[in-house]
């Protein structure tokens, strides 16, 4: 069986790869190759940028596979562009969404037919959209597609808290943990969402592939136990033998400071409890075998053999000195790795400007 894979170096697209090659698939990806390292041996690499139409059409020309899998598609307009590239080509195309789908403001577990489109987060609401344009589709051209939703996902480059620096950075957080500095957490970090490593995501991805069952079907492919926020701070306080502490602040308060993370700070403030049973009853190898503590171990492992990945996004780190600087607790720069320039200096300095003008604008407002 032949599986065509858009992207393949991300946080689960890589998962994906593996699984489909140790499962005994002929896997090709189209990818830029900026990460060739990332790619197994034995992938076929379609060295491309998605974008680039006209050369990928003459690439693929003749070429036939049994599965598509598109992980780059995130509005309504890309998932056209990949559809007019890769529906030809493919018997089944699996589309990847996300669990963000679900209309969170109401309240119960999430089915796959539960409603959608949470309002306060573009996130959300494109990628219902592009459901929804992949459904028409389908229905109009005959498409045999199959929808995937995750819900959080984490990895070597992840730590599966709410709001974190961009993946390969989050060492920063443990870095401030490591050296006494706060977390922020809004709302008592109490909201609850299904975890899951991407090992055991890309089984439940890689049994759907070339299955009857699953044409036509979407399926949230999720950890078992819903997990607060809170609860993965206890966890790295647990592995990191170091007492957390935390400054909590109102959602509606966190949004004012991190204006351009708005919506995706209004999801993270509410439960995402999502029912994974339906995937459970087509594939029965399915399952969370990799525990929250054990795979958050596996990712500080991983930043540690890997001379911390990315580093510290100084930024971040900035932004959150400022926030809980509003509380009880006085902060200031600190060279974690001692490995900071001149450079990574003023970006700090500069970042925690800005989140004084913003808090001096929203007061005037």
């Amino acid at each position: 069986m032949s599986l065509l894979v858009v992207g393949g170096t991300g946080v689960l697209s890589t998962a994906v790869v593996r699984e489909a090659l140790a499962s005994g698939l002929n896997v090709s990806v189209i990818n830029r190759g900026h990460r060739k390292h990332l790619i197994p041996e034995g992938v076929e690499l379609i060295q491309a940028d998605v974008n680039d139409t006209d050369y990928l059409k003459s690439v693929l020309a003749g070429r036939h596979f049994d599965a598509v899998i598109d992980f780059i598609c995130y509005n309504q307009e890309q998932i056209a562009h990949s559809l007019d590239l890769f529906q030809a080509v493919a018997d089944q195309y699996v589309f990847i969404s996300s669990a963000c789908v679900y209309d969170t403001s109401i309240p119960g577990k999430k089915g796959e037919d539960a409603p959608k489109g949470f309002k306060e987060w573009t996130y959300s609401t494109d990628k219902w959209a592009s459901e929804q344009y992949l459904m028409q589709k389908a229905a109009e051209c005959g498409i045999k597609y199959t929808i995937v939703r995750p819900c959080i996902t984490y990895d070597d480059t992840r730590i599966p808290y709410g709001i974190m620096p961009p993946y390969g950075y989050h060492w920063t957080v443990v870095a401030r943990i490591l050296n006494d500095k706060p977390v922020i957490t809004w709302d008592g970090g109490s909201a609850r969402w299904n975890m899951m490593r991407v090992e055991d995501f890309a089984v439940g991805v890689v049994e759907l592939i070339g299955n009857p069952a699953a044409y036509g079907e979407a399926f949230n492919i999720c950890g078992d136990e819903p997990v607060s926020w809170s609860d993965v701070l206890d966890v790295l306080g647990r592995i990191l033998d170091k007492e957390v502490k935390r400054v909590d602040i109102p959602a509606e308060r966190f949004m004012e400071y991190c204006p351009d993370r708005k919506g995706e700070i209004a999801g993270r403030a509410a439960n995402a409890i999502i029912d994974n049973t339906k995937i459970k009853s087509l594939v029965p190898e399915f399952g969370q075998r990799i525990s929250l503590e054990e795979g958050i171990r596996k990712t500080l492992d991983a930043y540690r053999t890997q001379n911390y990945q990315k580093g510290i996004d100084w930024r971040f780190d900035a932004q959150w000195d400022y926030i809980a600087s509003r509380g009880a607790f006085r902060n200031r720069f600190i060279d974690y790795l001692r490995t900071a320039t001149i450079k990574d200096r003023l970006s700090y300095l500069k970042s925690y400007g800005r989140c004084f003008q913003t808090s001096l604008k929203t007061k005037g407002q």
